[in-house]
């Protein structure tokens, strides 16, 4: 989620795949439809930890960690929020998707945003493309499917609010 355009992936592992629903909307992340629309993701995919980049503060004290702190508090299903800022740079993270899309391990729902699937089609590695979406999907895959210290190598300090 960013100041510019948000980029919401609910992943889930079963087995040895991955399946992913992915929100984006070129609003920035405290914007009141994206918060009400991120509420409704939320709630009907009951969600147990969102992971957020903040790049402010990654111990709860980012403006954008309080935002869904609030909206947490306003809402019936509890879940985890963990302010978490990448180390590594967005293409290394989104390189790692190659593996899981080349041998069929990871699975895009077909009810995603559609400019999801534009600008999957559409990166070049450039960063002049609108790449949040694939941050996003590398961001969930990466946190699932990576222990504690290869995590550590793409995400700075994780902690549990």
């Amino acid at each position: 989620m960013g100041g510019d355009n948000t980029a919401l992936c609910v992943m889930e592992r079963v087995d040895d795949k991955y399946y992913a629903f992915v929100f984006q909307d070129q609003r920035p992340a405290n914007d009141p439809y994206i918060m009400n629309m991120i509420k409704t993701v939320l709630e009907n995919f009951n969600v147990h930890t969102l992971y957020l980049e903040d790049r402010d503060n990654t111990k709860g004290a980012g403006g954008l960690t309080r935002e869904y702190i609030l909206l947490r508090n306003n809402m019936s299903q509890y879940f985890r929020i963990v302010p978490v800022k990448p180390k590594s740079n967005k293409f290394s993270r989104i390189t790692t998707l190659i593996t899981p899309f080349t041998y069929k391990k990871l699975y895009i729902t077909k009810y995603s945003s559609s400019s999801v699937f534009n600008d999957i089609y559409s990166y070049k590695g450039d960063n002049k493309t609108h790449d949040d979406a694939l941050d996003a999907i590398s961001a969930a895959y990466l946190m699932l499917s990576l222990g504690y210290r290869e995590r550590s190598v793409h995400f700075g300090n994780q902690r549990f609010l």
